[in-house]
């Protein structure tokens, strides 16, 4: 019995164990938050870099079928769509709502139109335009008269 008296038991005590659970339930929310904001961030990456493919792509084309071709931003419908020129016949519509949720289109402006034509050339209408998240991060494509594009992301 008095050999009982110096041991301590092995284990946690409740407020021990209170105080792990708490910081770990910190370190949880924390890194929710952190995952939910680069997720959107990667989602709106994804769509203006998806624009910028598409912009190539419509160049390549112009140049190698010596004809025209158009991509027509609708905001209302947030979405846009890869027109044949000479034809009038689209080759892909692409709606930004597949990117992930709140991922929208604003501001196209190609010379006062929402529309970019691509001569037979390869050269194209200077312009811009935006795709922004639900969490006010946006991402910028602009386009110079040579069809080069650049891009520039404001992230959140």
């Amino acid at each position: 019995m008095i050999a009982d008296i110096g041991r301590r038991e092995k284990g946690f005590t409740l407020v021990e164990m209170m105080i792990t659970i708490a910081i770990l339930s910190i370190l949880l929310g924390i890194s929710v938050s952190t995952w939910n904001r680069y997720r959107l961030n990667t989602d709106l990456k994804t769509a203006t870099r998806t624009i910028v493919s598409d912009f190539s792509m419509a160049k390549q084309m112009a140049v190698r079928d010596c004809t025209g071709y158009r991509i027509t931003f609708n905001v209302g419908t947030n979405s846009y769509q890869l027109i044949e020129t000479a034809t009038g016949n689209p080759v892909r519509t692409r709606n930004m709502s597949k990117f992930g949720q709140g991922i929208v289109l604003s501001a196209p402006n190609f010379g006062g139109d929402s529309t970019i034509n691509f001569i037979a050339r390869g050269t194209a209408e200077a312009g811009s335009v935006m795709v922004a998240n639900g969490i006010d991060s946006t991402g910028t494509v602009t386009v110079n008269f040579t069809g080069r594009t650049h891009v520039r992301f404001n992230l959140q």
